[in-house]
């Protein structure tokens, strides 16, 4: 399946976008995202990816995330909390020339209480520089759109985390697998664009 993918589309999609932001103005706590865009560094619109580092206290330990993290005390708004968390996470640094919108806030996990909302903010950066992993970030990469939107691509991720054995829609990309939160952020970012990835279980069945 062959997609092409603009920034000028992109854009056109996220000013006509109402984001649902409710569940950060409800939730017990604030953490947010950057989904950052570029055509480097193979020249096609890809999304930049990171791999958490291992850590016993961490509840994504390991898992794939868009840089990000929680909303502290002096972030002027969820949007700077991302940019912050991006700059100390991957040592790329974003500024409002980069934003392109917000997509709507997500509560964090199926697996446990929804005590957390994360806010996911689009950025483009045309000529990011190399990236500089911080201790939580064991790796990054970046994935083309269009590798996303390849039904092939796409698998049922079985997590030992899901005491309910669920099989979760994912993405498999060299070594790594995108599921969960990270998964549902980049349907709704699809779904902007008239793009349909593969639906959750859950929902197949109506739940």
């Amino acid at each position: 399946m062959n997609k092409t993918f603009t920034i000028d589309h992109i854009q056109s999609a996220l000013d006509a976008h109402s984001p649902n932001e409710q569940p950060s103005l409800d939730s017990e706590r604030n953490a947010a995202v950057a989904i950052v865009l570029s055509e480097a560094p193979k020249g096609e619109l890809a999304a930049l990816f990171m791999q958490r580092a291992e850590h016993p206290l961490d509840p994504w330990s390991g898992q794939m995330s868009f840089p990000g993290g929680g909303v502290e005390d002096h972030d002027k708004t969820l949007k700077y909390a991302s940019m912050r968390e991006t700059l100390e996470e991957v040592g790329l640094p974003l500024d409002d020339t980069h934003y392109m919108g917000r997509l709507h806030d997500q509560f964090a996990g199926r697996l446990k209480t929804h005590l957390l909302a994360v806010s996911p903010f689009v950025f483009y950066h045309p000529d990011p520089p190399p990236l500089v992993h911080n201790e939580e970030v064991a790796d990054t990469v970046w994935v083309p759109l269009s590798y996303m939107v390849n039904p092939k691509n796409s698998v049922l991720f079985n997590t030992p985390l899901d005491p309910e054995g669920r099989a979760f829609p994912s993405f498999q990309y060299q070594h790594y697998t995108i599921w969960g939160l990270t998964y549902r952020m980049l349907r709704d970012f699809f779904a902007l664009l008239d793009m349909e990835l593969p639906m959750d279980p859950e929902l197949k069945k109506g739940n």
